[in-house]
């Protein structure tokens, strides 16, 4: 299968996916709790606090139901999300009308970002990086996040840890490569797990100045979730 029809492909399996999780409104309403904590809580979490302003532009890619932009909507800021396919950039641009809030939506990708140079504050990427499944894509997309940021401006990266239920059931295969197993709708598909905090730093450390890393992991019942975190600048 080429490229192309290949991310056709995962592009229509998640349109499928997103219109399940609306249909039996199971989507996330909230935003994420660590990035909240990280970015807007009065705790030392940061060893350099990097507090949102209303002034800012800010951008999540693999975006879903914008439920991440929620914080910086209510503050004021400018927000913009991308997402794989025209049918869940159409559909979450009706939930967040219907939910009173106004952002920019449209159709993108981690390698693939539709703006120019220099035209973010703060970009989220929140759980998306490892669907680039081999070193130099993932590369590629953290230059091209760069790319699209203002001087000054920062990145929030969230990235499977390897506690996470996805990351223990996958097949290993070579230089941090994984196929899911077992798992969703993604079996079959190869992610880029960094498998630790370190390689998670490694990566950042290549293609932004400054770094810091981080960690949540909760234990559910019948579920293990573990997230790397960095802020890069």
């Amino acid at each position: 299968m080429s490229s192309s029809k290949s991310q056709e492909a995962k592009s229509n399996k998640w349109d499928a996916e997103f219109r399940r999780q609306h249909k039996a409104q199971q989507y996330p309403k909230w935003p994420n709790e660590a990035m909240v904590k990280m970015l807007f809580g009065s705790g030392n979490y940061l060893k350099k606090p990097f507090k949102p302003k209303s002034s800012w532009t800010v951008l999540d890619i693999g975006c879903g139901f914008a439920n991440n932009l929620l914080p910086f909507l209510d503050i004021g800021c400018d927000c913009h999300g991308i997402d794989l396919h025209e049918g869940i950039v159409k559909n979450v641009k009706k939930i967040m009308q219907e939910r009173g809030y106004q952002l920019t939506l449209s159709v993108g990708s981690n390698s693939s970002i539709p703006y120019q140079d220099d035209s973010f504050d703060l970009l989220i990427s929140l759980n998306t990086l490892h669907y680039e499944g081999t070193e130099q894509k993932v590369l590629a997309a953290l230059n091209e996040f760069k790319r699209v940021l203002k001087p000054g401006g920062g990145l929030y990266i969230s990235t499977v840890g390897p506690k996470h239920d996805i990351y223990t059931k996958a097949k290993p295969l070579l230089n941090h490569r994984y196929e899911v197993a077992n798992f969703d709708f993604r079996d079959g598909q190869k992610f880029f797990f960094f498998d630790n905090e370190r390689y998670l730093n490694h990566y950042c450390q290549m293609v932004f100045d400054d770094v810091e890393i981080g960690r949540v992991t909760e234990k559910m019942p019948n579920f293990n979730l573990d997230f790397l975190t960095a802020l890069c600048r």
